[in-house]
């Protein structure tokens, strides 16, 4: 992967990144961008005005990723909610990759400039049917989590741009 200076990109952060539960979780957002395939994309770039992503990693734990791993088969359902309290995008991120790695993302559209805040809840790869090696031998200590893990990242001030 390339580092984020090299990308061909600028991410802007969405507020502080966050721990949770085995997790470290970054927000970011950028230009939208073309996807493949593209009927399973979302929003098309003519359509969206910027793409946001939840860029997730493995702190220590007892599960068998590394620290630092990307995690996958994680379902990440999203909420852009408007000072008012109005949800302004929602929906659920789809995995994948770019030239910066491997990561949870879509296009939205985000139009009105405000100060949001944006919160993601984050289903247990369980819920994928992702599973854990438990005997003696190759088993893993730890178990997935039972209720979704919810990170919120407040006070971002948006201002729509011309990407």
């Amino acid at each position: 992967a390339l580092a984020e200076d090299e990308a061909g990109f600028d991410e802007f952060p969405i507020g502080e990144e966050q721990d949770v539960g085995i997790l470290h979780v970054a927000a970011v957002y950028f230009q939208p961008v073309k996807m493949e395939p593209a009927d399973q994309a979302g929003l098309s770039v003519e359509e969206a005005n910027m793409h946001i992503e939840a860029d997730i990693s493995a702190l220590e734990n007892d599960l068998g990723y590394g620290v630092g791993d990307w995690v996958p088969y994680l379902t990440i359902d999203y909420k852009v909610i408007a000072s008012d309290g109005t949800i302004k995008a929602e929906g659920s991120f789809m995995p994948m990759a770019a030239s910066d790695g491997p990561h949870y993302g879509a296009n939205i559209a985000l139009s009105e400039a405000d100060t949001y805040t944006v919160e993601l809840t984050i289903h247990s790869p369980e819920e994928q049917g992702y599973l854990l090696h438990v005997d003696e031998e190759t088993g893993v200590t730890g178990r997935f989590w039972s209720e979704p893990l919810v990170v919120t990242f407040t006070g971002w001030d948006y201002v729509p741009q011309e990407w």
